[in-house]
């Protein structure tokens, strides 16, 4: 199952869309930034939505994403359904897309943010079975937030990316909303 999951469909889209974007540089522009917003592009807006996470920097900037979403997002897709988790993703692609329009400086690409919602999302799911590994995933959590301060990381799409997992949890787990149960 875990060949076909979502989060490796997330993984292959990666690195086929930086791969484009080593021979098709114009296609970086589609990163999240507020230029098309602000010159009433709607389509290209739309785009930018579609791209923006599957577009990375480099090779490391990839392959650490990557990584991570193989260990954790597999993870995490598991506890809660496939259904669930690829709502998880679209919910999480507009909630980091709408706060990196509107707060972050310049063009932001990268699948850091989901990553960070899962990570926020195994940090509460630890801590509320009392498994003392939560520790660990809080000191992970506030590590990669805190990179954000250094300058090449988007802070907004990593502070984002973990409210945003930090809902999604509360929502699922604590209000028992229906659709996302």
């Amino acid at each position: 199952m875990q060949n076909k999951s979502f989060s490796n469909i997330l993984i292959i889209l990666s690195f086929i869309m930086t791969g484009v974007s080593f021979y098709v540089g114009d296609i970086l522009a589609f990163g999240m930034n507020p230029f098309f917003l602000v010159q009433w592009l709607y389509v290209q807006l739309s785009i930018q939505f579609l791209l923006y996470q599957f577009l990375h920097a480099g090779i490391l900037h990839l392959v650490s994403n990557s990584f991570f979403l193989y260990l954790f997002g597999n993870q995490v897709e598991i506890l809660i359904g496939r259904g669930r988790f690829i709502l998880f993703f679209l919910l999480n692609t507009v909630f980091v897309g709408i706060s990196l329009l509107f707060f972050a400086n310049g063009n932001t690409i990268g699948i850091s943010g989901f990553a960070m919602a899962i990570l926020a999302y195994i940090f509460l799911e630890l801590r509320s079975q009392n498994n003392p590994e939560y520790r660990s995933a809080g000191v992970f959590l506030l590590i990669n937030i805190a990179i954000g301060f250094t300058g090449n990381i988007s802070l907004v799409g990593h502070l984002s990316g973990a409210i945003f997992g930090m809902l999604f949890y509360y929502l699922r787990n604590e209000m028992r909303v229906g659709f996302l149960r």
